[in-house]
């Protein structure tokens, strides 16, 4: 049995309200499947630091939305050409990249049933013939797994480029001379006529096929919550940039399949006095409390070490950070 639900929203607040509720309410069966498009959307990293990832100026000429969302990752930008899918599942203690291959492999199947040449790359990503078309992240509790994704139908690709900053370390690593060269739509790719409604229902059978599917249905009370939690959180200043602040040093590398790594921090009298991780790693439990257990250390590669050897590298960075890549780039 699956549980499906497909949002009849287009607004990513409210979206992604649904997503977490959908991930912590216990009164939904898993596994449960949503689908759901955002219209001209930002969608930030959690981890990532939204003045450097974003033109804020070109976005809100353009009345684009921008978002934080609860996983790890990129920034990207999402028009109504482009497919959000989430699974979430219970949590079995899968690794990360176990729980990618889960989830994903049933993607690459349908694309590959569309007689395309796609398969699972990366970090957490989706190509097709060395195009990217669908970038993934995950969550977890400790019940439950988030893992989302996207899939690039029809996107407008020129407006990757116009609002994001991407960053000149991780484009060099890679060789890579602009984000728009790098990824492509299906529907350009595809040896049928264009039709994303159609894609979605293909899709969606793909999915559930040989499954015996129940169709969620949100009570008055469930959209009461939803809207509560996608207007207090979501749409919040606070939420999507008040993470960000000043601080005395910036570092910054990009670490072959784990993922670009920024550490902004100052000190005072030879103590971290304020530090902050940024980057499109793929851990699922976010920064905010190693964060708290390095203010007030001594700033001191032992005494630094010490900390973060008792954190779980692959729930804040993902499974292949190690404790050097940390202190090597903080001194």
């Amino acid at each position: 049995m699956i549980s499906l639900i497909v949002s009849r929203q287009t607004n990513p607040y409210w979206n992604l309200a649904c997503e977490e509720y959908l991930t912590y309410n216990k009164n939904f069966k898993t596994p449960i499947f949503f689908l759901w498009q955002n219209q001209n959307t930002i969608v930030v990293g959690r981890n990532q630091n939204a003045y450097s990832e974003i033109n804020i100026e070109k976005a809100n000429a353009n009345e684009v939305t921008i978002v934080r969302r609860n996983t790890g990752g990129g920034t990207v930008y999402q028009d109504l050409g482009n497919i959000c899918f989430s699974l979430i599942v219970e949590n079995d203690q899968k690794s990360i990249n176990e729980n990618f291959q889960r989830t994903l492999n049933p993607i690459v199947d349908f694309l590959r049933d569309k007689n395309l040449n796609a398969s699972f790359s990366g970090r957490n990503d989706i190509e097709i013939d060395g195009f990217k078309v669908s970038g993934n992240a995950q969550l977890k509790t400790n019940d439950r797994v988030l893992q989302h994704g996207t899939l690039l139908y029809d996107v407008d690709l020129a407006k990757i480029n116009d609002y994001l900053i991407v960053d000149r370390t991780k484009m060099e690593s890679k060789k890579i001379a602009s984000v728009s060269s790098r990824v492509a739509n299906i529907s350009a790719l595809l040896n049928e006529t264009k039709d994303l409604k159609k894609f979605i229902n293909d899709l969606k059978n793909s999915y559930l096929k040989n499954q015996d599917v129940e169709e969620i249905n949100l009570s008055s009370e469930d959209l009461a919550v939803i809207d509560k939690l996608a207007k207090e959180k979501y749409s919040t200043w606070e939420w999507t940039f008040g993470k960000n602040a000043s601080f005395a040093k910036t570092t910054k590398v990009y670490l072959p399949n784990k993922g670009l790594l920024e550490i902004r921090f100052s000190t005072s009298e030879g103590y971290i006095s304020n530090i902050k991780f940024y980057g499109d790693f793929l851990g699922y439990l976010g920064t905010e409390n190693l964060e708290k257990l390095l203010i007030g250390q001594k700033y001191e590669k032992d005494a630094i070490t010490n900390v973060i050897r008792h954190i779980n590298m692959a729930e804040i960075f993902g499974d292949t950070f190690e404790i050097d890549d940390i202190t090597n780039l903080l001194f």
